[in-house]
């Protein structure tokens, strides 16, 4: 490629960065990483795109193509580090692997102590906070659409996204130690359905 291609994937790889940051951090939360390691698998998903060395100009729909992209790398790098945590239990002679996120579901969900704990923790948030996760995981609205319905920017509605999580998770490390916040995320319809 010529320097004048170079700058051109460049220029338009930085505006993809730019116009969808906000829903590859949103993605990279509901998988249940922190923000700083999604911030990372970002970084990291730009360059390798431009490594790879695609004919960006050819993809119609760069949106769509861009997160679905993500999610994939997401979902690889979930399966690899499951992968790493196969561990042989020496003296019975059996596997044992971390549960799945449906596994800790069914445990979520079969575990009454629990769910109040995350009950309480929901009903802790702040107030815009549970405004705008009842939106995003009960409702399942995207943070465009929260941004319509509230008034807030999409911006707003990100920040109060992060803040609620963040805050069940401290709150759940608690309470129960070691469930995944994913799986959390997962029950949180379900908490938010029968909070009233």
């Amino acid at each position: 490629m010529d320097t004048v291609e170079n700058n051109t994937v460049s220029e338009l790889l930085d505006k993809w960065y730019q116009t969808f940051q906000c829903n590859f951090m949103n993605i990279g939360l509901k998988f249940g990483y922190r923000q700083d390691e999604v911030h990372d698998f970002i970084n990291q998903f730009f360059l390798d795109l431009l490594e790879k060395k695609i004919d960006l100009t050819t993809i119609n729909n760069p949106k769509a193509y861009l997160l679905t992209a993500f999610r994939r790398k997401l979902v690889d790098n979930y399966r690899q580090s499951t992968k790493k945590r196969l561990i042989v239990i020496k003296g019975d002679h059996e596997n044992y692997t971390q549960p799945s996120i449906q596994e800790a579901l069914e445990q979520i969900e079969s575990n009454t102590e629990l769910i109040n704990a995350l009950r309480n923790a929901y009903k802790k948030l702040p107030a815009r906070c549970r405004k705008v996760i009842d939106l995003k995981f009960y409702k399942g609205l995207t943070t465009e659409e929260i941004a319509l319905q509230t008034g807030l920017t999409k911006r707003s509605v990100y920040n109060n996204l992060f803040e609620g999580v963040k805050l069940l998770r401290t709150e759940l490390n608690r309470t129960a130690p070691g469930i995944q916040i994913a799986a959390l995320i997962s029950c949180l319809g379900f908490v938010i359905a029968t909070a009233v």
